[in-house]
């Protein structure tokens, strides 16, 4: 039955024997007599029986499960498209696939058979194999990673082939193959990533086919090639990327939108060769695409931030350059602007651990508040707390353009101003570390750039009703120092000490209000002023409070402003006694509520520099000018200075109140406390009011106090360390 089936065969028995011999001779033999066997019954259009030969030839022969009829059956469906010459473009449906079915085989003879067998069909139907380039591709890019040698080289030797017929094809369908790129870009394997960028570069240098159109498809997979551990796929990936970079440069229709979404997170890759070679992908986008990027500018500035201060100098020049150009283009369209995606960007980046990232955002918010204030304010609300938080930065740069932001964009919307100084109080409150290390600083920077005499009766409203008397008077001593000697209140001084207007008289007692937290502050206030009769009425009232460690700490840091620059007038009028005897009055009653302390005796000697003669000849106050008084300024009668002690008197009575409230609290601390040795905390307290402070412990504890000693109101043989948190409080 089977010698019956061999002789129903198109192909003669003899020419199957020899296909399928071991000997290579008689291969080549077989072959030749199936091509001209082919030849013969196509010549006598016989089309029916070669139709029937590489049916068999398929399957019996290439399906088969034995090797030697595998490779005969390719050498012979090879012979056959050869004897078919041109015409064997008719049977390439019935040749190419079982050949194909061949390159995955086990055997690695057969699959070097069938890379010879196609090879051979190609180079007879030519750009006719461009129908199967898909699957052949693929199973190219599989055998390019072959381990036989032999395999990989019969790949290769077809994969030019191969090249070369879509070179000179004009019917290539680059929109078919894309997809199956896209599929294989992200291969791992060096010889296929070799293999996929080799034809990359080829299909990117036929005129015919544009690339460029393709590109954000496999763009991705051309990036991660970039770290590959094989140098010359790095070499390829970065030649392909120089020569699609160079062609953008002249291209009409790019993908903008597709190709930063791409690269924008290869800027923050780990390998600094691919983040350079994204950052001047960036860098030639913004060049070339100018206005054609705007909607897409949030996101590359998202790629720019973090590398302002990478350690690479080609990466940190480059992003440099890139944020100039970026900021130049925003700068000068005028066109829409994604405001909402710029903030999103920017705010983000307030928290990178970069300086230069977080001062780089700030410049981009403060320039789009420049830019479009009124685009911007529906989104300062949210904006606000994040610059806030900044405030808290380490770095004193990134603080300093913080401040110059908030007050650029509050200065011209109340709402937001009156939220801005709200939210320093309750930002200081929360952390007085904050407000000891910078607080001085902030609120000068704001007084820089805003109206220093708005901030300063602002803050003083809201400090006026405050219920903390420890957190009141550390802030009111800040405010008090930056008044007297920061340059920012220059002007704010001038008014205050000659209250010759209604606004300065009425910027006066807005702050008396609030400096009454402090009595030392309010005591300089009114020197500043030169409202000396009414600062003698003040002091008798200072017998009338609660004298503490605070207390004698705010006095002894008057004195040494007294003796600073800025109370330089101050000092020239005690020259003239018998003009401003409150004056004299004043600083003899400050000398008798100070203990005997370094700042005792600095002020002693002051007083004792002038001529006690002068003092004896003192005239009646009607009859001279005693500094700003009603005899001598009228207008001051618009001050009601008596309201203002029945106010200084109700503050100090709410911080009696409040110290109350809390006695039991304080006292259960104490309690647990250990005990302190004189001498401790000496560095907290200035001008040898410490060692007073000591002296009068140590005499405690040798001595029972006396009876007048028992009626004072600072108890000064309490512990000290119950006193330490007023102490520890207040500015140094």
């Amino acid at each position: 039955m089977a010698s019956k089936s061999q002789d129903l065969s198109p192909i003669p028995i003899n020419i199957l024997k020899n296909i399928t011999d071991k000997n290579n001779d008689r291969r080549k033999n077989g072959a030749q007599e199936v091509e001209q066997l082919v030849r013969e019954l196509h010549g006598n259009a016989q089309d029916n029986t070669i139709k029937s030969i590489i049916k068999i030839l398929s399957q019996d022969f290439t399906d088969s499960s034995q090797g030697h009829n595998k490779k005969g059956g390719l050498i012979g469906l090879a012979s056959v498209a050869i004897g078919l010459g041109q015409d064997a473009n008719d049977y390439i449906q019935e040749i190419i696939p079982p050949v194909l079915r061949c390159f995955i085989d086990h055997d690695s003879r057969v699959r070097f058979y069938a890379c010879e067998s196609l090879f051979n069909i190609a180079k007879v139907i030519r750009n006719k194999i461009l129908l199967f380039f898909n699957e052949i591709f693929d199973a190219l890019c599989k055998l390019s990673a072959d381990p036989d040698p032999q395999v990989k080289n019969g790949a290769q030797l077809f994969d030019r082939l191969l090249k070369d017929i879509v070179t000179e094809s004009t019917t290539f369908d680059i929109d078919k193959f894309i997809p199956l790129l896209k599929a294989r870009i992200y291969v791992i394997n060096p010889f296929c990533r070799q293999f996929i960028v080799g034809w990359i570069i080829v299909l990117d240098s036929v005129p015919n086919i544009d690339m460029l159109l393709h590109l954000p498809k496999f763009l991705d997979g051309l990036f991660k090639m970039l770290r590959d551990q094989n140098k010359e796929i790095r070499v390829d990936a970065d030649k392909s990327l120089s020569e699609f970079l160079r062609e953008l440069q002249t291209a009409e229709d790019v993908d903008y939108e597709n190709m930063v979404k791409i690269i924008v997170p290869h800027c923050g890759s780990t390998d600094e060769f691919t983040r350079l070679r994204a950052l001047a992908w960036i860098n030639e986008f913004i060049i070339v695409g100018r206005e054609k990027l705007l909607p897409y500018t949030p996101h590359i500035l998202s790629g720019i931030l973090p590398n302002l201060s990478h350690q690479l100098t080609d990466i940190e020049n480059i992003a440099t350059n890139s944020m100039t150009l970026l900021h130049k283009l925003v700068m000068q369209t005028n066109q829409t602007i994604p405001i909402k995606e710029f903030l999103h960007i920017t705010t983000h980046h307030l928290s990178s651990n970069a300086v230069q990232s977080r001062l780089s955002s700030l410049k981009w918010i403060l320039m789009l508040h420049k830019k479009l204030p009124t685009d911007i304010s529906p989104y300062l609300a949210d904006l606000f707390p994040i610059l806030l938080t900044t405030l808290s930065d380490p770095s004193d740069e990134v603080v300093t353009l913080d401040l110059e932001v908030i007050a650029k964009i509050s200065s011209d919307n109340t709402v937001l101003f009156d939220r801005l100084m709200q939210s320093l109080i309750q930002m200081f409150r929360s952390d007085t570390i904050l407000l000891k290390s910078r607080g001085s600083f902030i609120i000068r920077q704001f007084c820089l750039f805003l109206n220093a005499e708005l901030i300063f009766r602002r803050l003083s409203l809201i400090l006026k009703d405050e219920v903390d008397p420890d957190f009141a008077s550390v802030m009111i001593q800040t405010l008090n120092l930056i008044l007297l000697t920061s340059d920012e209140c220059m002007d704010m001084r001038k008014n205050l000490r000659t209250l010759s207007s209604p606004e300065s008289r009425d910027l006066y007692s807005t702050l008396y209000k609030s400096w009454a937290h402090s009595p030392a502050s309010l005591l300089s206030l009114c020197m500043l002023s030169q409202v000396y009769v009414h600062a003698c009425d003040l002091l008798a009232k200072f017998a009338e409070i609660e004298i503490t460690v605070n207390f004698l700490m705010e006095m002894d840091r008057l004195i040494q402003l007294i003796e600073s620059p800025r109370f330089m007038s101050l000092r020239l009028q005690l020259l003239e006694p018998e003009k401003y005897p409150s004056l004299f009055k004043l600083l003899y009653g400050i000398l008798m509520i100070l203990p005997q302390s370094s700042a005792f005796e600095t002020l002693k000697s002051r007083l004792t520099c002038i001529s006690s003669l002068g003092v004896l000849r003192l005239v009646e106050k009607s009859e001279n000018q005693d500094g700003n008084n009603v005899n001598n300024n009228p207008d001051l009668k618009d001050i009601d200075f008596d309201a203002l002690l029945v106010h200084f008197k109700e503050v100090h009575s709410g911080h009696e109140l409040y110290i109350r409230k809390h006695a039991q609290r304080n006292a259960v601390s104490t309690q647990d406390a250990k005990p302190v040795t004189a001498g401790s905390h000496t560095k907290d307290l200035p001008y040898g009011l410490q060692n007073y402070i000591n002296k009068k412990i140590a005499s405690e504890q040798t001595s029972p106090p006396t009876k007048s000693e028992q009626h004072l109101p600072l108890s000064v043989s309490q512990p000290l360390e119950s006193l330490s948190g007023l102490s520890s409080s207040l500015p140094h």
